[in-house]
């Protein structure tokens, strides 16, 4: 989530906390997995390395580090401001955050709330940045909820 006004720094992300640590996993991963497995993983386990090494690993071993390093250095914010584009977006939305996530701050993203009005916000603990990977079954139980009102809003648009 970065929808953010020009000059935006991020203020109110999460303190790296690891809920469930796998001390062995790690040491069975070479370092540049360790690396980084260890830095956004807040729930250590099997399964969890698993998807994070199918869904996770390839894009971060593609990724131009270059551009990271200064996206990182000058923040989220896009070049207007987000909330001078219009009337709010009044459609079925689903805003999920985990709590434990470094890199985009829970409490930010509640700010949007009011441009928003049919939004469903979730806070989910024991999640980070990946929380499809460490919540799935809360995860899967809000996005088929969301794709439910979707699909009720478009019945409705077309009547």
């Amino acid at each position: 989530m970065s929808l953010h006004r020009p000059g935006f720094k991020q203020t109110k992300a999460s303190a790296k906390k690891v809920i469930q640590k796998n001390s062995k996993l790690l040491s069975q991963l070479d370092l540049y997995e360790m690396e980084q497995y260890a830095s956004i993983a807040v729930v250590q386990s099997d399964e969890t390395w698993r998807r994070f090494r199918e869904e996770v690993l390839p894009g971060l071993k593609l990724a131009d580090e270059a551009f990271l390093t200064n996206f990182k250095e000058t923040g989220y914010a896009f070049s207007f401001d987000v909330d001078e584009a219009g009337s709010s977006f009044d459609k079925p939305t689903l805003i999920l955050m985990g709590r434990q996530d470094t890199s985009v701050g829970y409490r930010d993203a509640w700010d949007l709330l009011d441009h928003y009005p049919r939004a469903a916000f979730a806070v989910l603990d024991r999640a980070g940045h990946n929380l499809q990977i460490e919540q799935p079954n809360v995860f899967t139980c809000l996005v088929s909820e969301w794709l439910d009102r979707v699909a009720e809003y478009l019945e409705e648009e077309l009547v």
